[in-house]
């Protein structure tokens, strides 16, 4: 994945106008991996908070602009991109930790087949009334 695993999808624009108001952390998830498959920025930009940071699966430090960056910069090809496995745990009322695994199938800019699988820990805070990614880091464990 480019920039961060995504998952399974609602509609573009219905991502993008809830961007967390009405969705679970789980679905939150979901249409991020999803979006990734479609590259639909526009999605995945509602989910990040303003003061996001993180660790990319280059091995990076990257803030908001990055991931985005990264994700409108992505030219690949995608059969499949979703989420695996996702652990969601709570704690408290304000904050969530995701930990789970993405699978991303399909063909690079470059003609080469790619079959490529991540792990990743995303943290979320309840904010204004909806949820938003303050923290990830992404490790590529294969392709």
């Amino acid at each position: 994945m480019a920039t961060k695993p995504a998952a399974a999808v609602t509609p573009a624009t219905a991502a993008t106008k809830t961007a967390g108001k009405n969705m679970s952390v789980k679905d939150m998830e979901n249409a991020w991996e999803a979006a990734v498959g479609k590259h639909d920025a526009a999605s995945v930009e509602g989910f990040i908070a303003a003061d996001f940071v993180g660790v990319s699966s280059k091995n990076k430090f990257t803030d908001r602009s990055d991931v985005i960056g990264e994700f409108k910069k992505d030219k690949d090809t995608y059969k499949s991109a979703k989420n695996e496995k996702l652990n969601v745990k709570m704690f408290g009322p304000n904050v969530t930790v995701v930990t789970g695994r993405a699978r991303e199938i399909g063909t690079g800019k470059d003609g080469q087949a790619f079959d490529r699988t991540f792990l990743f820990t995303d943290t979320w805070m309840m904010r204004g009334g909806k949820w938003q990614c303050v923290a990830s880091h992404i490790s590529k464990i294969k392709g």
